[in-house]
């Protein structure tokens, strides 16, 4: 596996052995390899060393806005075309300085959690927009004066953030869109929410900040469990100060997606992915990533019309439950305890003792192992498809001993004879037969096993 290591001001891709690659050193000042190779190598490789790992798209995107040459654009496949229009903009006149651009990429995602309806997910949240200029014009002199002052944006607040001097107070302020977590019930922010000034002259700020929240999950089920599917979704939206005439106006200040104007080339897909090293315990996710869609908020006045109606991004996730053990472990110890229960009726109907008794050895067997997965299955309060097969597999044993019971007393009554007795066993044989044929069906599921194949990676 490659990396990419950063020495002053240079960079050093190497491998896993040690060994450097074709290049050696990149310098960004120009020396060795051309600016775009490196972005471009840096733009392939993820790096992946805490913090700094995080924050290496951040990085990458301010570079390029601050390359003079412009080499820094990139094609990224498909996502390299015009901005992909959602429906918060059908009531918007392609105006991009008046909307609030998100960027999400999600770094990693824990089981998700059917009893509480929770998913834990850690996510880099940024935000692009262009800040309206001030009213008041400032004179040639100081003009300059202010251009050669170093200064940095620090929040304070949700809301905004300080202009701050490196030595002296804060200068100015800064009204930043106070983004919110819609379906978040806690969240921690991790290290410090940062904001940047890209481009002067459209005065193109990038906001961002990392997450770690306890999402809430309304649609999560495992009805179908162990080959049930979730959509694990991650709801974000401003919501405050969206009110007609506040300052960020629902009617004016549209809620969009990143595209290649802001990242400059310096990720895959403007507006955001799912990093490559992500794995969901006992969950495949869809290998097509993040899915992102812009629903119109259900909550707030009930007044507002089509036209004026406020939007939320919802980033969506697709993930299947990883089902190998109980495919390959339990269903087919279950199927053959059930084939051996129904060789029990080649028989003769009046060894109705023998009969019963292997029976109900079998059941007990099957109640032993359904004690112990039941430790193991989720915790809900209705039943699930494997706890429904299991049942209708113990009913089938018991149904063999009715039966036995039934055929041995018209037997003894010589209500019927021993050889039409076998007649009515070879027909339940058969019923008991298809009924396993199809209690297998339902259970494997042949076309969803087959999309845990061919659409999901894990």
């Amino acid at each position: 596996m490659s990396s990419l290591t950063k020495s002053g001001s240079h960079y050093s891709h190497s491998t896993d052995d040690g060994a450097q690659s074709p290049g050696g050193t990149l310098s960004l000042t120009g020396r060795g390899m051309t600016r775009s190779n490196s972005i471009a190598i840096m733009r392939d490789s993820v790096l992946w060393i805490g913090e700094q790992a995080q924050t290496q798209f951040l990085d990458r995107n301010l570079e390029a806005h601050n390359a003079d040459d412009g080499s820094a654009q990139m094609s990224t496949s498909s996502f390299s075309s015009a901005r992909q229009l959602m429906p918060s903009y059908n009531s918007f006149d392609g105006d991009l300085k008046h909307t609030i651009r998100f960027q999400v990429i999600v770094w990693s995602i824990s089981a998700p959690d059917v009893k509480t309806h929770r998913v834990s997910m850690k996510f880099r949240v940024t935000l692009f927009w262009n800040d309206p200029p001030p009213l008041r014009r400032l004179d040639g002199v100081e003009q300059k004066r202010k251009k050669i002052q170093q200064f940095m944006w620090v929040m304070s607040g949700r809301s905004t953030a300080c202009k701050k001097k490196m030595s002296d107070s804060p200068a100015e302020l800064l009204d930043v869109p106070p983004i919110s977590i819609l379906n978040a019930d806690s969240f921690d922010i991790i290290g410090a929410p940062t904001i940047e000034l890209l481009k002067e002259d459209t005065r193109l700020y990038r906001w961002s900040c990392m997450y770690k929240a306890q999402l809430h999950q309304n649609e999560i089920s495992c009805n179908d469990f162990p080959h049930d599917e979730h959509d694990l979704c991650l709801k974000l939206g401003v919501i405050s100060q969206r009110q007609p005439g506040g300052r960020w106006d629902r009617r004016k200040w549209k809620v969009g997606l990143a595209n290649e104007s802001d990242t400059q080339g310096s990720i895959r897909i403007p507006y955001g992915l799912l990093v490559d090293q992500v794995k969901i315990p006992e969950f495949y996710h869809d290998k097509d990533g993040l899915n992102f869609e812009l629903d119109p908020l259900t909550h707030g006045s009930a007044f507002q019309n089509v036209k004026d109606r406020d939007y939320c991004l919802a980033v969506k996730l697709r993930v299947k439950r990883n089902s190998g053990y109980y495919d390959k472990n339990i269903m087919p110890l279950l199927s053959v305890l059930n084939l051996v229960s129904i060789s029990i009726l080649t028989q003769d109907a009046d060894n109705d003792f023998q009969r019963s008794l292997l029976a109900l050895n079998i059941a007990f067997v099957e109640v032993g192992l359904r004690m112990a997965l039941d430790s193991h299955l989720p915790s809900v309060g209705y039943q699930i498809k494997l706890q429904r097969i299991l049942n209708f597999f113990f009913y089938s044993i018991l149904a063999i001993v009715l039966e036995s019971s039934i055929l041995k007393l018209l037997i003894e009554n010589e209500i019927c004879s021993i050889s039409f007795t076998r007649k009515i066993d070879l027909v339940m044989v058969i019923f008991l037969l298809l009924n396993q044929a199809y209690l297998s069906l339902i259970y494997t599921s042949f076309h969803g096993l087959r999309q845990t194949t061919e659409k999901y990676v894990g």
